[in-house]
């Protein structure tokens, strides 16, 4: 496979993920932060203790990741896939 192919490719796959997202910019950065805050929240909360799953300091913990993530999602990573995605489909 040659360098064009790949990036032929490699558009390609952008395109058919990017359409089915580019609908709903909340439901994306919703699912995507919850992707996140699930998984690190955990971690955090193992790393500090394994008691205190269903406590208040842990519903703090994984509000604020995923508010964060949220925020960043939203503003940053839907701009740069929008871009990217205007950018093939102008070439093409």
């Amino acid at each position: 496979m040659n360098p064009e192919e790949k990036k032929q490719l490699k558009n390609d796959n952008l395109i058919k993920y990017w359409e089915t997202k580019r609908d709903n910019r909340v439901k994306y950065a919703i699912l995507q932060s919850l992707y996140f805050a699930i998984p690190f929240s955990v971690v955090f909360q193992v790393l500090e203790s394994l008691q205190g799953f269903f406590t208040l300091k842990f519903v703090f913990k994984f509000i604020t990741i995923f508010s964060v993530y949220f925020l960043l999602t939203y503003y940053v990573s839907f701009k740069i896939y929008e871009k990217k995605y205007q950018k093939i489909k102008k070439q093409l």
